[in-house]
Formats: C-alpha cells, sequence, structure tokens
C-alpha cells in the first residue's frame, strides 16, 4: 500500500510538473502561449481560459457577462458594433464580484483592450470576497502554490494536446447550448408555468417595494472593485460600455424569495450609486432597456424570469452602444428608477406569443 501510495504521488507529481511546464492556461511568463479560436464562444467553459483570452493581443473587445450574454458570438458583436471589433465573449454563469475582479485587472494590464462591455448583475449587491463556487480562483491569485489544483483531467488532456500541436481551444457546445436554451424557453411559457408566476406574483405584491434601508455605502464590491477597475480602464483609454441586465418585471417577485426580500430597492439603489460613480469618466456609458414595458414586461421575450431570448431584444441590447438609444444617465437616472419602480409594483402577467400546453 505504502508503494502503491508513492507511485500515485509520484506520477501525480510528475503530471504536475508537465501541466505546469506547458502552461496550458497561459497564467505565467512561459509556456506554450496557447489561443482561443477567433471565432468561438467559451461560455462556461472559459474561466479557464481567462488568461488565454486576455493575454491574446489579437482582440480588442471583450464581454465581460453573466448567463445572460453567454449567447452573443464574437461574429455576432462584430456585425453589430462595426467590422473593427476583434471580440472575445468572457461571459459565464453566476459570476461573483471577487472573480469578475480578477478578470477586470487582467483586462486593465492588456495594452491591447480598447472596448470592454460589462454587465451590472444582482451579485454586486453581495460582498467583494465572494466568489463564484466554481470560478478556478487559485489560478489568477498571483499565488504558485496552489496552482496544483488545476491538475484534473481536462488540464491534462489539453496539455498533452499542446504539446501534440493544437494550440488553440475551442468549444463544441454550441448545438447543445442552442437547444438547451430553446427548451428553458418552450418550457417557461407553458400555460401552467406562467399561471404559476402570477400567483407568486400575488402573494409577493405587498412587499415588492420594501425599503431596505441601505445606500451607496452599502455596496462595497461596486465602491471598492467595479468602480476602481471601470476607472482604470477608463485612465487607460478604453471604452467601457456597462449593461444593466434585460430582467422582466417578474424576476423581482421570484428572485426576492432566493436573493434579497428588498431585492428592487437594492437594486434600483445599486444602479443609481454606480451611474452617479461613473458619470464622468471619460469613455464610459450606462444603458438599460428594462424601462420599455414592451420589453420587460411582456414574458414572450424571455426564456426564464431573467433571461430574454427574443432574438430582436437580444440585438437591441447589443446595438444601443453603437446607436447611444436606452443609455441611462445621472440626469435621467431618476426617471428611468421611477418608471421602474412603478412598473414592478403594478406588474400583472403580459405574454403575448403562449405557447400551449403539450
Amino acid at each position: 500500500m505504502i508503494l502503491a501510495a508513492a507511485l500515485i504521488t509520484f506520477l501525480y507529481l510528475l503530471l504536475a510538473t508537465v501541466v505546469i511546464a506547458v502552461d496550458p492556461h497561459n497564467v505565467y511568463r512561459w509556456g506554450a502561449n496557447p489561443r482561443i479560436e477567433p471565432d468561438d464562444t467559451p461560455r462556461d467553459m472559459v474561466i479557464d481560459w481567462i488568461d488565454v483570452a486576455t493575454k491574446d493581443p489579437s482582440f480588442n473587445t471583450f464581454l465581460v457577462g453573466s448567463s445572460i450574454t453567454a449567447m452573443y458570438s464574437p461574429e455576432y458583436l462584430k456585425a453589430i458594433l462595426g467590422p473593427e471589433t476583434r471580440a472575445v465573449n468572457l461571459s459565464y454563469g453566476g459570476p461573483r464580484p471577487k472573480d469578475r475582479d480578477l478578470v477586470l485587472d487582467r483586462l486593465i494590464d492588456n495594452p491591447s483592450v480598447q472596448h470592454v462591455i460589462l454587465t451590472f448583475d444582482w451579485t454586486y449587491m453581495v460582498g467583494p470576497d465572494v466568489a463564484n463556487s466554481g470560478f478556478p480562483t487559485f489560478l489568477y491569485d498571483g499565488d504558485i502554490t496552489n496552482d496544483l489544483r488545476m491538475v484534473n483531467l481536462p488540464t491534462i488532456r489539453k496539455t498533452f494536446e499542446i504539446m501534440s500541436g493544437k494550440l488553440t481551444y475551442d468549444n463544441p457546445d454550441d448545438a447543445e447550448y442552442q437547444t438547451y436554451v430553446k427548451n428553458m424557453y418552450v418550457k417557461f411559457q407553458r400555460p401552467s408555468e406562467i399561471a404559476k408566476l402570477g400567483r407568486m406574483i400575488e402573494r409577493n405584491r405587498k412587499d415588492i417595494d420594501a425599503k431596505s434601508g441601505k445606500d451607496c455605502h452599502s455596496f462595497r464590491s461596486v465602491n471598492e472593485q467595479l468602480v476602481p477597475d471601470v476607472r482604470a480602464l477608463s485612465g487607460r483609454g478604453v471604452r467601457v460600455d456597462i449593461l444593466f441586465p434585460i430582467e422582466s418585471y417578474a424576476f423581482y417577485y421570484v428572485r426576492q424569495n432566493d436573493i434579497s426580500p428588498t431585492l428592487l430597492d437594492e437594486q434600483m439603489i445599486a444602479r443609481r450609486c454606480l451611474v452617479d460613480a461613473v458619470s464622468d469618466l471619460s469613455g464610459v456609458r450606462v444603458f438599460a432597456l428594462d424601462g420599455d414595458p414592451t420589453v420587460a414586461g411582456d414574458l414572450a421575450n424571455f426564456r426564464e424570469v431573467g433571461h430574454a431570448y427574443d432574438p430582436a431584444i437580444l440585438q437591441r441590447f447589443v446595438s444601443a452602444m453603437k446607436t447611444g438609444k436606452d443609455r441611462i444617465t445621472r440626469a435621467n437616472f431618476a426617471t428611468y428608477e421611477r418608471d421602474i419602480r412603478n412598473a414592478v409594483k403594478e406588474y400583472r402577467i403580459a405574454n403575448s406569443f403562449p405557447i400551449h400546453e403539450n
């Protein structure tokens, strides 16, 4: 048993040495310098490839988002934002302040970055030390002693692919992802699901606009991480566009049960504080579509209360950066906030394209 344990330990350390020497995630100053395919959309797999993407000089535009922006391919962004756009999508599900800060730190250090697109997700309500449980923070914390944690089967497989000459990462799940999204939409649109949602809204209506007692000082992740990161990017001449997610008005009713009972109030305060903090920064803009009831009020546009599905809405979300429409500023935020609060408080189920039960 001792001999077997020693042999296993030896093999593991040998593999770890090979992995670190090859450096498949491009976290060190040495290694093979792998790349992501220019037209690829890595989605959740991108969490291991942050350094691969952010150190690649061929990219000048980075979408740093969540599951709400995971569908945008580089080619799609280029078609809307212009031919000079060389984009990579760094969106992954459930980002938290700590891992988002690690991603932005790498973009701040990248001299090739010209445009950063950020989603301002509800997760900025949590503290600055909170990270996505699946995000490999150990790869990006500067401590080489914990990097042995990256030695797993996918990393070992990629290491040997690189050694055999394949230096690019790719993501084979596009068809699977599209099927997942479509099935999610069909399930959400069932009359029984919509009726259940309507009952939940009525149960929670009386408390939906409850006051949280919070102010700008309450959102440490915004003040200590996001705003300094945006300021640093702006100071380098990088264009920064911040997008408020396309959430339905029903979102606030559904998610107050697991996020916060004062979700609506906290979101409006956090957004107001962010807009106020970045309004004077050069090249920084904020956009939102949820002030339009035809977007946020119609559940036919969504595959889940917090995820848009309608292609026209998804295109409009990105096109706003090109047209300047749907921009939120310090001057118009009070009107935007009032409209959102009123729309949510008075919301009744609306669904223009119901799907019949199977």
